[in-house]
């Protein structure tokens, strides 16, 4: 038996009109090769970056997500308009060939232009494959409220982001939160996504009877993030979930220090600047039982996470998780959003909070 392979065409310049034909082309050289093939496209992805450099890391990154989401994949090198204005595009079909089963096949165009971003739609619109959803992937920050935001959001079903890669990561959270609710397409954010392992560990021990009683008796919660997104994204949900109100924030240097309201009481909350390889380091919480004190407590020692919980006349308990190393390119999480459709209520309400932690 022979292990999966890859191979590719050259990237092919031709002119925008002409890339069809070009992956076509392509499409039989490869069916001239005899077996089976299935054209595996099940989406759409634009992925949009500011220059080329971006536009390579991009393009390692779809690479690598190979056959586990195959799409027609279009990268569009979106440089401001300045000068002669003009599109320059490339194109290839790409082969994945499996140890056994069929042949997978799937096409990728990158686009440069410097057009004005009014007809940036235009570009991209004839380079989609009709009736699949179009996820667009915007690599770094988002102008939020310019032309080009809002016109490529337009022919979006989803958008996806990386907090985590924002030049500016806390002051673009809320400006990410304030066109979550009017934007058209459904937002989402591959720091949210890393997070869900965090927070099914952290959600786990309150399933039993002997901490139900207390979620509504949090006192203390810590939080160490290496990304700082994803640290007030964790605690945004928290507050949402559990019906917190916000009665003071304050930052100093690294630390952001949040005392709320609870349904039974306040809690005190942190979110501190971590070093390590995961988005979080720890997370830490601490409440009150009939019983006395308890406490969960979420680890990332590499490799792995550890939730840790203790409460009184209980042993202690412990759960180990494997987590995924984050790939060398892109961003972490990518291929889970391109399986996802719709709007992620729950990661809008946590945005919410955690945009409120931001000062104007």
């Amino acid at each position: 038996m022979t292990s999966p392979s890859q191979t590719a065409e050259a990237f092919e310049e031709v002119a925008p009109g002409d890339i069809e034909q070009a992956l076509e082309r392509q499409r039989a050289l490869g069916e001239n090769g005899g077996g089976a093939v299935s054209r595996a496209s099940v989406a759409n992805l634009v992925v949009v970056t500011a220059n080329r450099a971006a536009g390579q890391r991009a393009l390692a990154a779809v690479e690598e997500l190979g056959s586990r989401a195959p799409s027609r994949c279009v990268v569009l090198i979106a440089e401001p308009p300045e000068g002669r204005q003009g599109v320059r595009s490339w194109a290839r079909v790409v082969n994945r060939r499996p140890a056994s089963g069929p042949e997978v096949v799937w096409e990728e165009v990158v686009v440069q232009t410097n057009v004005h971003p009014r007809h940036l739609t235009a570009v991209v619109l004839p380079l989609l494959l009709p009736e699949l959803p179009v996820f667009t992937w915007w690599e770094g920050t988002p102008p939020f409220g310019q032309e080009v935001f809002d016109e490529l959001t337009s022919v979006t079903d989803r958008l996806i982001i990386d907090s985590a890669a924002f030049v500016d990561p806390v002051a673009d959270l809320r400006r990410l939160a304030a066109v979550v609710g009017v934007l058209e397409p459904a937002v989402t954010d591959c720091a949210w996504g890393r997070l869900t392992p965090w927070r099914e560990l952290l959600a786990a021990p309150f399933g039993g009877p002997q901490l139900r009683p207390a979620l509504d008796r949090v006192r203390w919660l810590r939080v160490d993030a290496v990304e700082p997104t994803a640290g007030q994204e964790l605690l945004g949900w928290f507050a949402s979930r559990l019906g917190w109100e916000l009665a003071s924030v304050r930052q100093a240097g690294d630390e952001l220090a949040a005392d709320y309201r609870t349904p039974d009481g306040t809690c005190q909350a942190r979110v501190v600047a971590g070093i390590g390889s995961s988005n979080l380091t720890r997370v830490h919480l601490e409440m009150e039982t009939g019983d006395g004190p308890a406490s969960v407590r979420v680890e990332a020692p590499p490799g792995h996470l550890v939730a840790t919980v203790e409460v009184p006349g209980q042993p202690t308990g412990r759960r180990k998780v494997g987590r995924d190393p984050s790939p060398s390119t892109g961003p972490a999480g990518l291929g889970a959003e391109l399986q996802l459709f719709g709007r992620d209520r729950v990661f809008e309400d946590a945005l919410a909070q955690a945009a409120a932690l931001v000062p104007e």
